[in-house]
């Protein structure tokens, strides 16, 4: 049996080689595996291409260059939304629910990357990201703080510190990945750096950076990664791509890199294609066990990358598609949004030392502005994001008096992984003006002691109301007369008025006295900081002509409401 494989294999090596143009040798690969020919670039579809390269072993290398778009395909503008399942493994379906779901931006592959490398900063390997935001901890999804950009053609983009570094962003004060490498979408231009002729900044902290995403010195459009592949069922491992002398440009060879810039190890790291493509490639057997053992799965489809996140053992997968940040679903072997199964970019980390790891959120918190007196809290939540037993010390608050720590369920308690517990903080201000504390807390982290920073401003913070008259008029119906306005009774303040009363008179002056008829009295349950609230007043004054007279209000007659200002409650509106 093996005579005839031996024999249709050299048949397809020389099939290729008379397809293969010559190619130069370029760099020093491994004895053996010197590039001698390239094929032509095939464009699969407007996201996708491959281009084979013939080496003097007779192996042939396919390279994919995977450009995914920012928003899905035209027509696969809809797609289902089905949130993850619990894991029952009897029932055949097993899930990661801590798998970050980002969305586009820099190029998908990347973005896919990032979301599983975020999967790990949360299951013990926590130097993945160590910005910031949530205590050093990736969110789930992009945080409200990193907000969004405009690129020059006007496209905008969200901000992802772990997918591609942005000056600005996370405290960054020096240029990043975007500010390095982007232009637009599917620009094939030299980057930025390159014709704006400055060094490009040391990577360190963004995925992107190493999978050479976006990076016109490797080849990469902006938002395309390129991958290499055995055109085969065999897997390419990373240590064969530095044999072939293409780690350099590989994404999945990126990742590895990238991970061991963060200080880990990593076990396998492969692509390979899947089993839809060459019967024998990788399976859907092989993705179940990749996820029944806690590791998220870069699926790399004919245009798009993805993440494999669980799956149930109908053949479905469950992914996170990088254009939102939402759970889907697709058949494996089949295709989503268009584009067809293709392979798979494998890198494991080998298993992290035991150890704990302290977050809190929110690390940092301000109460703002509050009134004189009154009472605000805040929670925060201490959590063992580590793999091994956590004990808290005893929490402390040291700086401004009118800070108090009202409950502590944290000190000399000890957290198991993935355990966490909460502690209260109230404000009371009793003087004007900015106020600071500091939360500390112990534990046997390494980084040990957490510190929580707290400010807040006592205010003095009151209503004002006075009123305005509009639309004064009388009118003359069978020799009897009426009047008529609109008051609008205003809160200039700072704080909502409650139980606002006001009073309307007929007068014969501007001044007070006990002359003034009565007309009417109206009653509000509140009035907020800066709003209003508009009356229409109506008298009748009989045979009597008022023009000589006014209308009166007076607001808050009985001075029960403390304001801020108690000389302008009253309000008059001359009658033409």
């Amino acid at each position: 049996m093996r005579r005839p494989v031996a024999a249709l294999y050299s048949l397809a090596v020389m099939s290729l080689l008379a397809a293969l143009s010559p190619l130069p040798v370029a760099a020093q690969p491994s004895p053996g595996k010197v590039p001698v020919s390239q094929g032509p670039v095939k464009r699969i579809n407007p996201y996708f291409s491959t281009q084979a390269t013939l080496y003097s072993d007779n192996s042939v290398l396919e390279r994919a260059e995977i450009n995914g778009p920012p928003k899905p395909p035209y027509g696969y503008h809809i797609r289902a939304i089905t949130p993850l399942p619990a894991p029952t493994p009897a029932a055949g379906v097993n899930t990661l629910p801590n798998v970050p779901a980002f969305q586009w931006v820099f190029g998908c592959s990347a973005v896919s990357g990032s979301m599983i490398a975020g999967y790990y900063d949360r299951t013990g390997y926590p130097n993945i990201y160590t910005g910031p935001t949530g205590g050093g901890v990736i969110p789930l999804m992009e945080d409200e703080a990193w907000g969004t950009w405009n690129d020059k053609t006007g496209d905008s983009y969200p901000n992802n510190p772990l997918i591609a570094s942005h000056m600005g962003l996370d405290g960054r004060a020096s240029p990043g990945s975007i500010d390095d490498y982007w232009i637009s979408y599917l620009s094939g231009r030299r980057d930025p750096y390159i014709s704006g002729r400055w060094t490009q900044h040391e990577w360190g902290d963004a995925v992107g950076d190493y999978m050479k995403t976006s990076q016109s010195a490797f080849n990469n459009v902006d938002g395309s990664t390129s991958f290499y592949y055995i055109n085969a069922a065999t897997p390419l491992t990373c240590a064969d791509m530095e044999g072939y002398d293409q780690a350099r440009l590989d994404g999945t060879y990126g990742r590895k890199l990238f991970y061991e810039a963060r200080g880990y190890a990593v076990t396998d790291c492969y692509t390979q294609m899947t089993d839809n493509v060459h019967a024998g490639g990788f399976s859907f057997a092989q993705f179940k066990a990749e996820i029944d053992a806690g590791r998220p799965v870069l699926l790399n489809l004919e245009g798009h990358s993805i993440v494999g996140v669980g799956y149930t053992d109908s053949n479905t997968v469950y992914l996170h598609d990088t254009w939102d940040n939402d759970d889907h679903t697709m058949t494996w072997g089949g295709s989503y949004s268009g584009m067809a199964l293709w392979g798979v970019s494998i890198v494991n980390l080998a298993s992290a030392p035991s150890a704990p790891n302290l977050s809190v959120s929110p690390n940092a918190y301000n109460f703002g502005s509050r009134k004189l007196n009154t009472n605000t809290t805040q929670t925060f939540t201490v959590a063992n994001t580590g793999t091994a037993p956590l004990t808290v010390g005893q929490l402390s608050l040291s700086g401004a008096a009118d800070f108090k720590m009202t409950t502590d369920n944290c000190s000399k308690k000890t957290l198991s992984p993935s355990a966490s517990c909460t502690a209260t903080v109230s404000f009371t201000p009793t003087l004007e003006g900015q106020q600071s504390a500091t939360l500390t807390i112990p534990s046997e982290d390494p980084d040990s002691p957490a510190t929580v920073s707290l400010t807040g401003v006592g205010t003095n913070l009151l209503p004002d109301l006075y009123g305005a008259w509009s639309k004064v008029s009388k009118t003359q119906k069978r020799g009897n007369y009426s009047v008529s306005g609109t008051l609008t009774t205003i809160n200039g303040g700072s704080a909502t008025a409650v139980n606002v009363t006001v009073n309307v008179y007929l007068s014969t002056d501007t001044t007070s006295t006990s002359h003034d008829t009565l007309i009417g009295t109206y009653k509000f349950a509140g009035i907020t900081a800066g709003a209003s609230k508009a009356t229409l007043i109506r008298y009748s004054t009989g045979t009597t002509d008022p023009g000589s007279l006014y209308l009166k209000a007076v607001i808050d007659p009985a001075n029960s409401v403390a304001e801020s200002e108690e000389s302008n409650n009253s309000a008059f509106g001359t009658i033409p």
